[in-house]
């Protein structure tokens, strides 16, 4: 459900799926209602259960754009308290439990597989803001959070402040051909013009978030990251942890990116993707799948969303009122209280079972053997969730109204947006302001959209629901039907007696270790819920769509349930020894693990994993666990160099996903109809007609 990588006790299964082909091609009768799922009123102030709206239309939204702001120098508002929080995401989703010893690397590639290489153009990136003016801030946290937030929430309001999405866009550049592609085994060309963007760059170059970032990440990492000479942190002394950090940091947010800020676009016209982040996620982790989309002639736009996003940098904005009224230590205070704690895990709780912990851990003492299960509160966290997705819908389709007006002209952008009240988007300022630059580069009519975890039920959520969207991807997560709005999948029956799925073609891409989507739907919704005396048919009441695998080759229920009832064009790859954030997450890239072993890297992140047990054992004695994998990552492919293999797989199935559905290349048609490259890293159920 989440971008970002924490610690908490739940099982994760061996499940190594199946090595073979499948395909299930059964007629689909026609639909017809049969459920009863509450709908919201997306684009209204408040999401009340039970109530009725109106579907989502792209031509109903009033969006306004503002260009991005100048890097806030050190002390400015987007500094202090708020960056040691904001880098406390960062940090927690470089680094994830590992065991000492050194692990051999993944089986090799004897090439790079065709279609899997960055493309021909060279790769610009930008900053903005998509404002709605007809949403308070954040309404579904002011339903559903603590009363120092719903302070905050008034205290905006008050102000003026208004929804705001942060959002990073890749789109494609000239390129300059003549010095050759970028240093790396898959890179894209330098641009012709602009200045190389790093990954600070993301977040506005706010404050000093790089020494934030190192103080913020003792208090959870010392013990996952290896130093040379053996040992992790957790075993070195205050002096070598604090100069680990420190590198940490530095590396991280000023590591280069293939991507050049204020690049002059390529000629063209190309298509937009939509890239939604997970549970605590943010806009700067999809820099890689950013970056290969947008060399191959896509516009990939990626947002932050304010109700559950990590780094949601929104008083950023130059025209946010709350800034512009606020001092510094105001917008500090207000970024403290967004960042503050991580949403939804602790809501669950709350609502099932009358605790409230902290991050992604259960309550402090909770034990579901002795717990009760409040009453109602399996239908009330149900409808918890029909409203996160009503709201992150509804972002999503803001997102892309306001870019695909970036591809209008210049004059029709700025008076467009002007009249919307966006006003630092429609004059010439200091900052370089959006529109005027991707005039007559996108189209609009040929949109993608893909996500990870709970980004990824968002996409097939708004891919189904949103008009003008042809295409979805999904990594690790698919929305169970208890948790879909009734607006957002049609009402009515498959032939199998299935509730129907997804409208549009769907491809899933998961992996067999993904032990995160066991903890919330088995830890949480079946074995937490069912030892503590309630039912939990109440959230999954479909027998596919039950919380537990009934045999460890099928590691996600969910997503083959969501696989089965979409009645398009329909892929469900599952990646060998991969986790819930292997295939999103771009942290290894600058952290590789054949580096740290060649004792190129200081500290290193092992690829050495332990199983954890399942089911009723999850709750067993706290260390109990199971035998131990390597998951993969890097590996020799050819005379490419080395490789991150989970990338690949990754950037291989989007390319061809989107280049059929968005570009009508019968090529990749083929290719998804196809054996893929990977071999026994993948097993593959495909219906591509």
């Amino acid at each position: 459900m989440h971008g970002t990588r924490h610690l908490m006790e739940g099982p994760s299964p061996r499940s190594s799926g199946p090595r073979c082909e499948a395909s299930s091609g059964a007629r689909r009768s026609r639909p017809r209602a049969d459920h009863g799922i509450a709908a919201g009123p997306p684009g209204r102030d408040a999401l009340v259960p039970g109530g009725r709206g109106p579907r989502l239309s792209l031509r109903s939204y009033r969006a306004c754009l503002a260009g991005p702001r100048r890097g806030l120098a050190a002390g400015g508002p987007g500094h202090g308290r708020a960056a040691a929080a904001l880098a406390l995401l960062l940090a927690a989703a470089a680094f994830t439990a590992s065991l000492p010893g050194r692990v051999a690397a993944a089986e090799p590639l004897p090439s790079l597989p065709p279609h899997a290489a960055y493309g021909d153009y060279a790769v610009g990136v930008a900053t903005g803001f998509a404002v709605d003016k007809r949403q308070r801030f954040d309404p579904w946290n002011g339903a559903y959070a603590g009363p120092e937030y719903r302070a905050l929430l008034r205290r905006l309001e008050a102000a003026g402040q208004t929804r705001t999405v942060v959002f990073q866009l890749w789109y494609p550049a000239a390129p300059d051909t003549s010095r050759g592609r970028l240093a790396g085994p898959r890179s894209p060309f330098p641009a012709a013009s602009g200045r190389r963007a790093n990954y600070f760059d993301f977040y506005f170059q706010a404050g000093d978030l790089a020494r934030q970032l190192g103080a913020a990440a003792q208090v959870v990492l010392p013990q996952f990251i290896h130093l040379q000479g053996g040992g992790t942190l957790a075993e070195a002394d205050d002096a070598a942890r604090q100069a680990a950090f420190a590198e940490i940091g530095r590396r991280l947010l000023n590591a280069p990116q293939s991507a050049w800020q204020d690049a002059r676009p390529a000629e063209g016209k190309f298509p937009l993707i939509l890239l939604a982040h997970g549970l605590a996620g943010n806009h700067g982790m999809w820099s890689t799948l950013g970056e290969f989309l947008a060399s191959h002639g896509y516009v990939a736009v990626a947002p932050t969303f304010i109700s559950d996003g990590g780094l949601p940098l929104v008083f950023h904005d130059q025209d946010s009122p709350f800034a512009r009224q606020a001092s510094a230590e105001e917008v500090r205070r207000a970024y403290d209280s967004i960042l503050g704690e991580i949403k939804v895990v602790p809501y669950f709780y709350r609502l099932l079972f009358g605790q409230e912990g902290r991050g992604f851990a259960p309550p402090e003492g909770f034990n579901p053997a002795t717990a009760k299960v409040v009453p109602g509160g399996v239908e009330r966290a149900t409808t918890m969730m029909r409203n996160l997705f009503r709201q992150r819908v509804s972002d999503v389709g803001l997102v892309l109204h306001t870019v695909r007006l970036l591809g209008a002209d210049e004059d029709t952008c700025r008076t467009s947006l002007a009249a919307l009240g966006a006003v630092s988007a429609a004059r010439p300022t200091a900052d370089r302001y959006l529109c005027g630059l991707l005039n007559g580069r996108i189209d609009g009519e040929r949109t993608g959209i893909a996500g990870h975890s709970l980004g990824s039920m968002t996409a097939q959520l708004a891919a189904s629901h949103l008009p003008g969207i042809s295409a979805a991807l999904g990594l690790n997560n698919a929305p169970p039907f208890t948790w879909t709005p009734e607006e957002m999948f049609g009402a009515g029956e498959a032939r199998d007696g299935l509730p129907r799925g997804s409208r549009k073609p769907l491809l899933l891409l998961i992996g067999d270790e993904d032990d995160f989507v066991q903890r919330v739907f088995v830890n949480l919704f079946q074995s937490a819920v069912a030892a503590a005396g309630g039912d939990p048919a109440l959230a999954f009441p479909l027998a596919p769509e039950r919380a537990a695998p009934d045999r460890m080759e099928n590691p996600q229920p969910v997503a083959l349930s969501a696989w089965r009832r979409a009645v398009s064009d329909r892929v469900l790859a599952i990646v060998r020894d991969t986790d819930h954030f292997t295939l999103a997450e771009d942290f290894p890239r600058l952290f590789p693990w054949p580096a740290f072993q060649r004792g190129e890297l200081p500290f290193g992140q092992s690829p050495e994993r332990t199983r954890k047990p399942v089911g009723e054992r999850a709750f067993g004695p706290p260390g109990e666990a199971g035998e131990r994998y390597t998951q993969l990552g890097w590996a020799a492919v050819g005379d490419t160099g080395e490789v991150y293999l989970p990338h690949l797989i990754r950037d291989w199935y989007a390319r061809a996903w989107f280049d059929w559905h968005l570009k009508g290349d019968r090529n990749a048609r083929e290719r998804l109809r196809s054996p893929d490259p990977f071999g026994a890293m993948t097993s593959v159920r495909r219906e591509v007609r």
